[in-house]
């Protein structure tokens, strides 16, 4: 999969493309934060596959500190979901004010897509004239 292309820095985006490199930020830290989470469990499998035996003492304490390092990179990628959650809910929000739905979802702006289903992003009520 090649690397998505994000426009120079000094380029005018247009709310769409504002949105979309949103949501392509999102999914390359998920992707950069599952390739730490696997080179963590792939530091643990090492770890275990070469203890020596002959040593118990050293290969506790090896142990110890690979699963102590191993924990504290899970607890700070936890942090950083609970970022990229909020950044996805700012970005649903975002999204859902671009469409004005009834109830139903049966109307929307022609130039628009239609609205995404309510379960995923629930879109604003209609909001009637005085």
């Amino acid at each position: 999969m090649s690397m998505p292309q994000f426009p120079p820095v000094d380029s005018i985006l247009s709310r769409d493309e504002a949105i979309n490199a949103i949501l392509t930020s999102i999914a390359m830290e998920e992707t950069a934060l599952s390739h730490i989470i696997n080179a963590e469990g792939e530091k643990i499998q090492y770890i275990l596959e070469h203890m020596n035996p002959d040593n118990c003492c050293k290969t506790t304490c090896c142990i110890l500190k690979v699963n102590d390092s191993a924990t504290s990179m899970l607890e700070q990628i936890a942090d950083l979901q609970l970022i990229l959650k909020n950044k996805m809910r700012i970005a649903e929000r975002l999204i859902s004010e671009e469409y004005t739905c009834s109830d139903t979802h049966s109307h929307h702006k022609p130039e628009k897509l239609p609205c995404p289903p309510r379960t995923s992003i629930p879109c604003p009520p209609k909001k009637e004239k005085p």
